[in-house]
């Protein structure tokens, strides 16, 4: 399959495929010298906790798959975390679980999931062939988690005897301990030769040594990134204050040192840091530490505060977007296009709005219906639309 097609395929379903994401980001310089800054502090054993403002269409998500897709390929490890109404953000340990669950790093670095992640590094010890300076390496790593917490330096060494031993099933149960699994019955926890799980008290040591693990495994570091976090505002008051103090606790451990090679970035709409009642405002620990954005309506960018103002895309942005697109159609489908940008972003958010309304266009949706009508103007050229278009 060509490149082009691939490209335009995937416009077609509503999304921008990996590889291409820099490509189509157009207007937000600013973010983009913002966000490298946070992953050059992250590599050089730095943590911070950043968040993205914006309203609905103003790209955050967008922005996030942006930030997602150059840590990858810059060789950090990425955790992307699904917000719903039922996310468990109240309990640390339901924290560390879905950051677990939720790994990926380059596919030639590892993979989707802790258990390949960590066996890449596993193969490429053995690739080297001094099996005796590869077990010392191995055990050198787990002295280093021992000052984290004991048991998760012990499971691991089961999970790695048990890899070397083939033998699957204690590999996978150790996997899931590490994991954060907590429906652990007793006699497999004595093959582990441990007694709890992770928890409440534990959970924030074992990710610091997680954390300390994967960077001892080669990497930059973990960027971890929560989309529509105004979804904690719908919890349970006393469940909603709970999320809201641990994100303050990474923030106290990211700003005093306690968390090293490790990034987090919450994007959410102005409602989540606005609303007095149930937004971050309610927890006064959590707002004073965020801050708030200068300049009333005109904003003022200060990109090195831990709040980030995205603006939402301009019609010079949509254009240059177009421009893009088009460019990459007629290359697949051998045409020239003959319509000036400017008609043809007006066409496509006319159509949107009958969809979504003016307030609900978003880049995803823009894309698709751009695709949708390049595609109608070809197989009908003769449209009435299309070709006062073209005569314009």
């Amino acid at each position: 399959m060509l490149k082009e097609e691939k490209v335009i395929n995937a416009l077609r379903m509503g999304v921008i495929p990996e590889g291409h994401l820099q490509s189509f980001m157009v207007g937000k310089d600013k973010e983009k010298v913002a966000l490298k800054d946070f992953m050059e502090a992250i590599a050089t054993g730095g943590s911070q906790v950043r968040f993205l403002r914006g309203a609905y269409g103003s790209g955050k998500s967008f922005m996030l798959k942006y930030v997602e897709s150059i840590a990858k390929s810059q060789n950090y490890i990425v955790a992307t975390i699904p917000m719903h109404s039922g996310f468990g953000f109240s309990k640390f340990e339901d924290i560390y679980s879905s950051i677990m669950a939720n790994l990926s790093s380059r596919v030639d670095a590892g993979g989707s999931s802790f258990e390949e992640i960590f066996d890449h590094w596993l193969r490429q010890l053995r690739r080297k062939g001094d099996m005796n300076n590869a077990t010392q390496n191995i055990f050198r790593v787990i002295t280093e988690l021992n000052r984290y917490n004991s048991s998760f330096a012990n499971v691991l060494l089961v999970y790695i005897r048990a890899k070397i031993n083939h033998d699957f099933d204690l590999a996978n149960t150790a996997a899931a301990w590490i994991k954060g699994d907590k429906n652990m019955s007793y006699q497999l926890k004595r093959q582990l030769q441990v007694k709890g799980s992770v928890d409440r008290e534990n959970a924030m040591d074992i990710f610091k040594g997680f954390v300390k693990l994967i960077h001892e495994m080669g990497y930059k570091g973990i960027i971890v990134t929560f989309d529509e976090a105004e979804l904690m505002m719908h919890q349970r008051v006393d469940i909603r204050l709970k999320a809201y103090g641990n994100i303050r606790q990474l923030m106290d451990f990211s700003g005093g040192g306690e968390l090293n090679n490790c990034g987090f970035i919450f994007a959410g709409t102005p409602e989540l840091f606005d609303n007095i009642e149930k937004g971050i405002p309610s927890y006064q620990a959590l707002h004073q530490r965020i801050g708030t954005l200068l300049g009333g309506q005109h904003q003022l960018d200060n990109l090195k505060q831990p709040l980030i103002q995205l603006q939402p895309f301009t019609k010079e942005d949509y254009m240059i977007l177009c421009d893009k697109v088009v460019e990459i159609h007629e290359r697949l489908r051998g045409y020239k296009l003959g319509v000036q940008p400017q008609y043809m972003v007006n066409l496509v958010m006319l159509e949107s709005n009958h969809l979504v309304g003016a307030e609900g266009l978003t880049i995803r949706i823009f894309l698709k219906k751009l695709i949708e009508l390049l595609d109608l103007l070809i197989d009908n050229p003769e449209l009435p639309i299309f070709k006062a278009m073209r005569n314009r």
